[in-house]
């Protein structure tokens, strides 16, 4: 991994910190396990961070906490799931985008 792909990392790792709230390092390793199950996730079910890294990110932060408040019995499906809506609403939003392109990306819709 280079400087600038590990750089990336802990930037991700610390603006997902922020959505959670949370403010000390001790889970650093934690969270950022929980990050990748859902990166993973979202890349098995058809969602690409380069679409809308923002709107990507969101939704990894907002699975990551349900999966961190409910340490040991969610899944990223079933985090995915109790997120709030309007975070469901934007995964299926950025799958469509994904699948059968949008505006963002020049391919209509």
């Amino acid at each position: 991994m280079t400087a600038e792909e590990k750089a990336a990392l802990e930037e991700r790792l610390d603006a997902c910190k922020r959505y959670m709230k949370v403010d000390y390092d001790e889970d650093d390793e934690l969270i950022a396990g929980l990050m990748q199950a859902n990166d993973a996730y979202l890349s098995s079910a058809g969602v690409r961070r380069d679409v809308s890294p923002a709107q990507h990110d969101l939704i990894v932060h907002a699975m990551t906490l349900q999966m961190y408040d409910a340490r040991g019995t969610d899944t990223p499906q079933q985090a995915l799931e109790t997120v709030p809506p309007l975070v469901r609403s934007m995964f299926n939003q950025l799958k469509l985008r994904c699948n059968y392109g949008g505006a963002a990306d020049g391919a209509g819709g």
